[in-house]
């Protein structure tokens, strides 16, 4: 039995019209699919931020969260992906940076202490916290220790006794408890002190008599002052010992005779002690400097270079003294040896020969 086929329908060539709900729901959409691209702008922002190379570190993530508590806690309710790129961070990012904000806060660290930030929703909400919106006041136990540190600070030698610290102590004054103005501060004298502290600033050398307790003598020697410090409760001067011809630091309460020298040029005692390196009348040497002891070539001045293929340098320089040489071939060890002059191929060996010597004899 024949079936019939039924005719095709003819497909017009005018597009069907859309019904008006159809025409809203398109629209709609396509709003709702523009919205969800970023905006040129933002994939510019993206592009223009420089990649981040590793994780960030501690020091990086706290001094951000100095800039940004603040900013948040001003506007309190913040979209994460608007301040995320408010600080150039991803959103992951901030939101660990915020993570461990919401734990920091201040002693006894209970919650109303505590950095009061949370996320919600896609937003940041920040409030401030109790302990941030009340005036800080000191306790009478931390206005007598600031009272204290200050006056302390204050008698040490070389202290502005109008200052920005006495201005500070002033004020607390008058916030302490009756009574407490009878308190004052006495340190103990540190003699010679003073007068240190001065030759530092005009070049004054001394002569000193000191006592080492370790040799049970007292030694006579000149010093040229150069640093005065104090390091647990004791003064100490760094200055150049004539005597040994080095930097040496002695303990103040040690030295027993302070005399003034003379004050001296200390720019003019360079140029006099020291003549110009390239000066004939110093000694040259030459020295054949390795990779690995090439702070030589860029830390001292020097009359002529060869650079060698294997990546040594042949540096040719003026010294001062053999002793001189014979520390600074120390401190390179096998990255520098002597061309010449010969007497002085096997000055490391000697140097390090008399400083052990040294050490087995205070053993």
């Amino acid at each position: 039995m024949a079936t019939k086929k039924r005719p095709a329908k003819k497909r017009s060539s005018k597009p069907a019209k859309k019904s008006a709900a159809s025409s809203k729901r398109s629209a709609k959409s396509a709003r709702s699919a523009k919205s969800a691209r970023p905006s040129k702008s933002t994939r510019s922002a993206k592009s223009a931020r420089p990649a981040r190379r590793g994780p960030r570190s501690a020091a990086q993530r706290v001094s951000g969260l100095l800039v940004m508590l603040p900013w948040i806690m001003q506007r309190q309710r913040v979209k994460i992906s608007t301040m995320a790129r408010q600080f150039n961070l991803s959103e992951a990012e901030l939101v660990e940076d915020l993570q461990m904000a919401a734990v920091c806060g201040v002693p006894p660290y209970t919650p109303d202490a505590l950095i009061d930030v949370y996320m919600d929703d896609g937003m940041v909400i920040a409030e401030v916290p109790l302990v941030f919106s009340r005036p800080l006041k000191l306790s009478t136990a931390e206005l007598f220790a600031v009272s204290v540190m200050a006056q302390t600070a204050l008698q040490l030698p070389g202290a502005n006794k109008k200052g920005p610290l006495a201005s500070a102590l002033a004020k607390l004054a008058p916030l302490m408890p009756a009574g407490a103005e009878t308190i004052k501060v006495q340190l103990p004298k540190a003699r010679f002190v003073k007068e240190l502290l001065a030759a530092v600033e005009t070049g004054e050398r001394h002569e000193i008599e000191y006592f080492s307790p370790a040799s049970l003598k007292r030694t006579t020697r000149t010093i040229t002052p150069r640093k005065v410090f104090e390091d647990s409760g004791r003064w100490y001067v760094a200055a150049d010992d004539h005597l040994s011809g080095e930097d040496r630091v002695f303990r103040v309460d040690r030295i027993e005779k302070l005399i003034g020298t003379q004050i001296f040029d200390q720019l003019r005692e360079v140029r006099d002690d020291e003549l110009p390196w390239f000066s004939e009348s110093l000694e040259q040497v030459t020295l054949r400097v390795q990779k690995q002891a090439r702070w030589i070539v860029e830390s001292y001045p020097y009359v002529s270079r060869v650079d060698n293929k294997d990546g040594s340098v042949d540096l040719t320089m003026s010294i001062t003294s053999k002793h001189w040489l014979g520390r600074l071939l120390l401190r390179a060890g096998n990255g520098v040896k002597v061309l010449k002059p010969v007497e002085y191929r096997q000055l490391a060996s000697q140097t390090a020969q008399s400083v052990l010597s040294r050490y087995k004899k205070t053993a």
